[in-house]
């Protein structure tokens, strides 16, 4: 057995527990069972399997308050406020805070005061929504001895310069104090899609490299017992001066545990070092079992170290194998030759640190922060071209690929070799074979509308849901392996339905646009226009009774002239009749009683209903569902979304005339597949109604 597997053996047995604890009670008790026949130091792998297994256990959520009132609420400042969109974001211990103001900035205060209607958003998490900059104050004061307190002078220090230099004064902030939060959008997403975004944040980099250079000059200086203590308080003080967050935490664990080890004299490799780090922070956060950034920090590591560290050729190649299938899982998108850039762009990302820091005491150093910081972008650029969504591997080969690098690990003294072969494996499994299969598809985009019809190889994307569609929209259609779109149709542009659209025409390859002549402005629509422009994607504007004719697939567009007085952009919805082999669809967009009044006298009988307005009690009215007469329902919503869709009387209604109804909310995304004249739907998760 190989000299560093007492190390991963806990770790392997615990992690098995982690996950035996959330599958089901009798697959922990039975891995108990095994564990102790498996080994023969059975002792500690009952013990770390059960302790998986006890950390796993779901814990009760956080009593909510009353809905109906406003709730106040007191909680500790951690970071700093999150620009996003229209809207700024806190986080904090108790739940984020959302306000659609500028909100007032934060000094040494401790904790914040917030007035405002605390909720579930659709992860689970608590958040609260804030109205007036009058519901918010500070209160108390760092003391001066506090690390958190030196982070955020630092931070001050350099805030006159963010006016004539706010990309430079962002960067410094996230380099060298740790603060992401005033990272623009654009920042991140064109390093994301080089692959190399996590240089540009505060990481297991930084500490890596303060404590190298920290433990070089001391032992310089002959005190290497000195260096070996300094080390182990530099590993407390970090995380209380940046902040609990996991990255930061993952490295100060491994260099106290280093540190520690040689203040007891008890040597290490840095084998067991990576796997006791990766164990004690699974038992202070198991939760992390499932956190993105803790498969990418242990799997690059267990690359380095396992795989390439005696053949220093194979050592891009091996970290590209093992890192492609785990971010093409959580992100579904990877620059090929990430890796390669990583290494090109680290001595780079050191100089950049060194300027940050030294703009602290010398503010004209911030010019050569604006001259590194252009040639990291540059060459960030050369992996941009090489990005893309692609298809993510399944649940089940990622989990057997990493807890079988563990067990190779453990177990075997060759195991260089098996670990790229086992993700290679979760790798293969992205590919998604051709579907031809005639279907039309709900897609889970939470509070918003968008569907996917397709039938052999074409294919029409009807809205395209809120937000970004690089972390909502895309991953959805390159899981169905759609990398062409022969057109999209936009019914109205609401940011709930057109948030999407522009990911899809940048990344895809996109016929036509298809736009509503009706009420077309406000960001989203200029979005639209400006991707199309870049994309050299034709815009077709739709009138009524225009027909789309492709394969299989024959769609006509209902577009009323009215001027309706009551919510005009949801009554001017683009309202498509989808024919599919011969059945039938009625997508409605946000219509209201309104303009459902002119379409039930209108030939819209169909078999498929996609549900106005989400299930607002404002649209499908008794006229409507009389003339359509359908047989399915789609209601597309979010799950706890604010404005309660779908109302309980459109599910009486649709009860009543014995409609099947399916939610996105409940079942998240549903697929109705036509075949020989009969629908079968299949949704993802079945949950009673």
């Amino acid at each position: 057995m190989p000299r560093d597997a007492p190390a991963a053996i806990p770790l392997l047995f615990y992690a098995l527990g982690l996950i035996a604890g959330v599958v089901h009670p009798l697959t922990a008790i039975a891995g108990c069972i095994a564990c102790a026949f498996l080994w023969r130091r059975a002792a500690i792998a009952l013990l770390a399997f059960a302790a998986g297994v006890a950390m796993s256990m779901p814990k009760a959520p956080d009593p909510m308050p009353p809905p109906d009132r406003f709730v106040v609420i007191t909680a500790e400042i951690d970071h700093d406020w999150m620009a996003r969109g229209n809207s700024f974001v806190l986080r904090t211990d108790r739940c984020s805070i959302y306000a659609r103001f500028v909100p007032p900035p934060i000094a040494m205060q401790t904790t914040i005061r917030a007035e405002g209607f605390l909720r579930r958003n659709e992860k689970g998490e608590v958040t609260m929504t804030v109205k007036s900059s009058r519901l918010i104050s500070y209160e108390g004061e760092l003391p001066w001895w506090s690390p958190r307190r030196w982070n955020r002078a630092l931070a001050m220090r350099i805030e006159p310069l963010a006016g004539e230099y706010p990309t430079e004064v962002a960067l410094i902030d996230a380099l060298a104090l740790g603060r992401g939060e005033r990272l623009s959008d654009d920042v991140r997403t064109n390093f994301k899609r080089g692959g190399t975004y996590h240089l540009l944040v505060f990481s297991g980099l930084q500490i890596a490299l303060a404590a190298g250079f920290i433990a070089w000059l001391l032992r310089c200086l002959h005190a290497p017992r000195a260096s070996d203590w300094l080390l182990l308080a530099f590993s407390i003080l970090a995380p209380l001066f940046i902040g609990q967050t996991s990255s930061v935490s993952r490295s100060s664990i491994a260099i106290g545990l280093y540190a520690l080890a040689r203040i007891l004299k008890r040597p290490t490799s840095l084998e067991n070092l990576i796997c006791v780090a990766a164990l004690v922070r699974l038992v202070i956060a198991p939760e992390d079992i499932g956190d993105a950034a803790f498969h990418l920090t242990y799997a690059g590591a267990g690359a380095l170290l396992f795989i390439a560290r005696r053949r220093k050729l194979f050592l891009p190649i091996a970290v590209e194998i093992v890192m492609v299938p785990l971010t093409l899982f959580h992100f579904h998108q990877y620059a090929i030759g990430g890796s390669i850039l990583t290494f090109a762009m680290t001595p780079l990302v050191f100089a950049l640190l060194v300027a940050s820091i030294a703009t602290f005491v010398f503010p004209r150093a911030i010019h050569a922060v604006t001259v590194l910081h252009a040639l990291c972008a540059r060459i960030n650029d050369l992996g941009s071209h090489t990005s893309g969504f692609y298809a993510a591997p399944s649940k089940i080969a990622i989990a057997v690929a990493l807890l079988g690098s563990v067990a190779a690990i453990a177990f075997l003294k060759q195991r260089r070799f098996v670990i790229p072969v086992l993700f290679a494996i979760a790798l293969i499994t992205s590919y998604r074979a051709h579907n031809a299969t005639a279907q039309l598809i709900a897609l889970d985009v939470g509070q918003g509308d968008a569907l996917l019809a397709r039938a052999n190889d074409n294919v029409i994307l009807i809205d395209g849901g809120p937000g970004k569609g690089e972390s909502i929209l895309m991953p959805l259609l390159v899981d169905r392996g759609i990398h062409h779109i022969d057109a999209v149709v936009l019914t109205h542009a609401h940011p709930d339905h057109c948030g999407g659209i522009p990911a899809v025409l940048d990344q895809l390859d996109v016929g036509e646009m298809w736009i509503n002549p009706h009420r077309f402005r406000g960001d989203c629509a200029q979005q639209i226009l400006a991707a199309c422009i870049r994309n050299a994607t034709p815009i077709h504007i739709a009138r009524d009774n225009d027909r789309l004719a492709l394969g299989p697939l024959h769609a006509t567009a209902f577009i009323s002239d009215t001027r309706f007085k009551h919510s005009p952009e949801n009554n001017s919805s683009l309202v498509l009749r989808l024919q599919i082999e011969s059945r039938r669809a009625l997508l409605t967009g946000d219509a209201e009683r309104e303009l459902e009044s002119e379409l039930a006298s209108r030939n819209v009988r169909c078999d498929i209903l996609k549900v106005g307005h989400h299930g607002s009690r404002t649209s499908t009215t008794s006229a409507l569902l009389d003339t359509v007469q359908p047989r399915i329902a789609l209601i597309s919503c979010g799950r706890r979304n604010f404005f309660g869709h779908p109302d309980a009387s459109v599910i009486e209604s649709l009860h009543r005339r014995r409609i099947q109804i399916d939610r996105t909310d409940l079942s998240h995304c549903v697929t109705l597949t036509l075949r020989n004249r009969a629908i079968y739907a299949t949704r993802e998760i079945d949950t009673p109604q």
